[in-house]
């Protein structure tokens, strides 16, 4: 089976989690204890494969004595990476469209059908089509 990859944010906010409990003295049981959750998904959230949702990362912040902002250290860097890495996205001319409503259509189409294309591995069923 793969392993599942997180996303790069998840996984810097991952990696401030581990970094904040390991100076505190803390294990991942005990963080566990504390949310009232397993230590097999404070690892999870730890290496970025499970996302950690507002109210846990609240819990988090708290039970740690840490801003929400400690676990957002590094992120920029690895946004601007990102950003930087992106293809321009492929739009042709919607210039020539003359309604900003449908023009706005359009490019909100283009965009979520280039984010599912960027998601899907091709398959030979898909290279049928």
């Amino acid at each position: 089976m793969a392993r599942k990859v997180g996303n790069p944010i998840d996984v810097v906010v991952g990696q401030n989690l581990a970094r904040i409990r390991k100076a505190k003295g803390l294990s991942q049981s005990a963080i566990a204890d504390a949310l009232g959750i397993s230590f097999q998904q404070v690892q999870k959230y730890e290496k970025g494969t499970n996302r950690i949702s507002a109210s846990v990362l609240f819990e988090l912040a708290q039970a740690l004595s840490v801003s929400m902002d400690d676990f957002f250290k590094g992120a920029e860097a690895v946004n601007a990476k990102l950003e930087s890495t992106k293809s321009p996205l492929p739009t042709g001319d919607l210039t020539r469209v003359a309604s900003p409503a449908v023009r706005k259509a359009l490019l909100s189409l283009i965009r979520s059908v280039s984010v599912e294309a960027e998601e899907a591995e091709p398959s030979q069923e898909n290279l049928a089509d």
